[in-house]
């Protein structure tokens, strides 16, 4: 175990990417070593594949490799949380362990931060012609109603990839909210953010984990965990709708009174119902979202639960190698 405090800490969460922590490793090695004392510390998002193995053998290769390995798989976001939590150094770096965003940019990152930035952020360079024209257009999309219904503003194509002073993380680490999203964090905050822009790197080995549905749950938790304007939207489109139902009242009445062809009461009731049930359905449903989130708080369950780190694991060998060689002595002396 390496001892005193690091300059850098190096934050990775990983779902099943066994084959990509060693070169990981190695990549970070290289580029970290010129830049001071350093750690750097997986979190296993309750892999199947094999990643705790591999982070393992990284621990004992290395000990400025630590990990964190989850009982189960509890999302991105409490991965990033549980990293924050266990990592050391004065400035933490948060990326990904798939090579998507790129080691190379660390660089960069320490030397804005040593210059005085608190929060050195990343920004996606959506112009590339690799990133899928509808990826490039829902992450447009969704930032643009972030921003519309936020509290904070965050720029398209930012990422989770960042370095946060240790001031600024200590500051996230006493955060209590059960909903994290830490590009919404970063910038409630307050302190002013330098931004660099990047290009998506290759993933080496494995395949995406953030399908359909984990976009939209970000999506979702993104927006209610920094704004309560929906709620406030809701009641708008409930007014909106009273008023149209008002509207088709005076319609009935109209075409009662004025048009003897129109079989009465049929059409306006039919579109009344739809109407209003969908907009009864629309604000239920945004107000659900918040009871439900509301639900989740009051039951002040953890976000994560830890089975292992690399400080037991070396414990653990520690103590079975003091045991063996006690074992091979009673074995090898001879019975009298």
């Amino acid at each position: 175990m390496t001892t005193g405090v690091p300059d850098i800490s190096v934050v990775l969460p990983a779902h099943n990417e066994a084959g990509n922590i060693a070169p990981m490793c190695a990549t970070l090695t290289a580029i970290l070593a010129p830049l001071g004392s350093y750690e750097i510390v997986f979190v296993d998002d309750g892999s199947k594949d094999g990643t705790l193995a591999a982070l393992r053998a990284a621990a004992a290769a290395d000990p400025r490799v630590r990990y964190v390995s989850f009982t189960r798989n509890f999302g991105h976001q409490p991965a990033l949380r549980a990293g924050l939590r266990y990592s050391r150094g004065r400035g933490v770096v948060v990326l990904d362990s798939d090579f998507e965003h790129p080691p190379e940019l660390i660089p960069r990152l320490v030397a804005a931060w040593r210059a005085g930035s608190r929060i050195v952020a990343t920004r996606r360079d959506d112009a590339e012609a690799d990133l899928v024209a509808g990826k490039r257009t829902t992450s447009d999309l969704y930032y643009r109603l972030l921003n519309a219904v936020g509290d904070v503003r965050i720029e398209p194509g930012s990422a989770d990839y960042m370095l946060l002073d240790r001031g600024v993380v200590d500051t996230l680490n006493a955060l209590d909210d059960q909903d994290f999203f830490l590009r919404g964090a970063v910038r409630w905050l307050g302190h002013p953010i330098e931004t660099l822009a990047y290009s998506r790197g290759t993933r080496r080995h494995g395949d995406s984990k953030y399908s359909l549905r984990r976009m939209i749950e970000l999506a979702i938790t993104g927006i209610a965990a920094h704004s309560v304007r929906p709620l406030r939207i809701a009641i708008w489109f409930a007014l909106g709708f009273a008023l149209l139902g008002l509207l088709l009242v005076a319609y009935s009445v109209f075409s009662f009174l004025f048009v003897p062809s129109t079989v009465t009461g049929w059409t306006s009731m039919m579109a009344a119902v739809a109407i209003l049930g969908a907009a009864q359905l629309l604000v239920l449903g945004i107000i659900g979202e918040y009871v439900g989130r509301i639900f989740g708080e009051t039951r002040r369950r953890p976000t994560y639960l830890i089975g292992e780190t690399e400080a037991e694991s070396r414990a653990e060998n520690a103590t079975a190698a003091q045991a063996r060689p006690q074992e091979t002595l009673h074995r090898t002396v001879p019975l009298s």
